[in-house]
This record gives structure tokens, sequence and C-alpha cells, in this order.
């Protein structure tokens, strides 16, 4: 990497949030294991002798390695800086997977809501067994979110896959701007919009023109991670 270009990532604002997300990050410590010991072991033991598979990287069989992907949410509470409640927040995860972030934010006193597809009978019965409310959908470009019977005061999504289109290209500020307009009407106001993107093709996580919409809307972006405290 040649050292301009180590400067101008040094210098520029994505980097500056970057760094003012980690040293936030330090600040909130969270250890991983009250979260796994509040899962009731033999369910989770049963669920994990049927499925898992400890060479299997890919499929989500995989999320049945606890320790490691209950430590990678905890990061992932503490990456959105949510604290135990009061105050006690609404909590929409969309992509919910195998639901240990929402587990985590159950055990720390706030509502919490998945949504996700019902391909996956891992992820199935990871949820029953968390005892975690799920709304089965599938996200479409240009299309409305159903009637979740409540506002949210945060709304995440980790890993998107939602945003893909049918050809495996991913969505452009068209389908974006639709779809947080509608996510809008889903929050309470004051509502946070915070999602983890999934990369592209060529290994960013999305294209300078996405990005650039990103920011004139107010979003505050950290590598892959993208932050919208209100939607314009």
């Amino acid at each position: 990497m040649r050292l301009s270009h180590k400067f101008k990532k040094l210098f520029n604002l994505d980097a500056v949030y970057s760094t003012k997300a980690m040293l936030l990050r330090l600040s909130y410590p969270l250890p991983a294991q009250p979260f796994i010991d509040a899962i009731d072991k033999e369910g989770f033991e049963k669920i994990r002798a049927r499925y898992y598979d400890a060479k299997e990287k890919v499929n989500p069989k995989k999320y049945l390695n606890l320790d490691s992907w209950m430590r990678t949410n905890v990061k992932r509470v503490r990456d959105h800086r949510i604290r135990k409640a009061p105050p006690r927040l609404r909590i929409l995860d969309i992509g919910s997977g195998s639901g240990y972030f929402l587990h985590i934010l159950k055990c720390l006193g706030h509502d919490v809501l998945g949504m996700d597809i019902d391909h996956e009978p891992v992820f199935r019965e990871t949820f029953a067994l968390l005892k975690i409310p799920r709304v089965i959908f599938r996200i479409e470009p240009f299309q409305p979110l159903p009637d979740l019977g409540q506002k949210f005061d945060i709304v995440t999504a980790h890993m998107t896959c939602f945003n893909r289109r049918a050809d495996d290209t991913h969505w452009g500020r068209e389908e974006w701007e639709y779809f947080l307009k509608d996510l809008q009407t889903h929050l309470n106001p004051g509502g946070k919009i915070q999602f983890d993107l999934n990369p592209l093709r060529d290994g960013r996580h999305m294209d300078p023109a996405l990005r650039d919409w990103f920011k004139s809307i107010g979003a505050k972006i950290d590598r892959r991670k993208v932050y919208l405290d209100q939607v314009v």
C-alpha cells in the first residue's frame, strides 16, 4: 500500500468514525459467558447433536459453535452501544439467523423481534429454544414490510442478504431509498437504523456512489457498518 493512500485512509472521516466507535466499544465491557449460561444447555446440546459439524465453515450449522458466535454477537451489541435496560428498548433484527444477538438483548431487558425467511431448521430450533418471537418474511425490493404491530427504537441487520438482487448484484440507491423510507414508518421518534453489510463480489461492501448517498442522508459509516439516527 502506498504511503499516500495510508495517509488518505488515516485522515478521512470514515477512519475517524471507525476509531471513535472502537474507543466506545472499549468503554463498554460485556462478557459473553452470562449469556451462554442463560441458555437451556440440555436443549441446546440436543440441537447441536442433530446438526453440528465442526468442519463446516459456510453452512448455517456453523452457528452451533456457541462460544465463538456468542462472542461475535456480544461484540455486535457493544458496536451498537445497547446497554442494559432501562430504558427498555424495542429492537427489530432483520435476517436474525440463530437469534443469539436478540438473546443477549433480551437478557439485558429489552423487547426483541426477529425477522427472517424460514429455510433453515437450525435457526427455527434455536429461536424456539431461546423463546424469542420471529416474523417470517422475505424482503423484496420496492415492497413494504408487513404490519409488525409495534414500532421500534432500533432496527438492526448483520451480514445482510436481503439487499442482494436475483442476479447476485447488490441494491443501489433506488432500492435502499424505498426501503429506508418504508422502514421509517416502523420507527419510534428518534429511532435508529444500524446495518452491517455483506461484501460485494469485489470485496467492497458498497460502491462509492452508494456510500456517498448514505452520507448525504446523514449516515455514519464504520467500514462495512452503516448507522442512521434518522431517515431523511
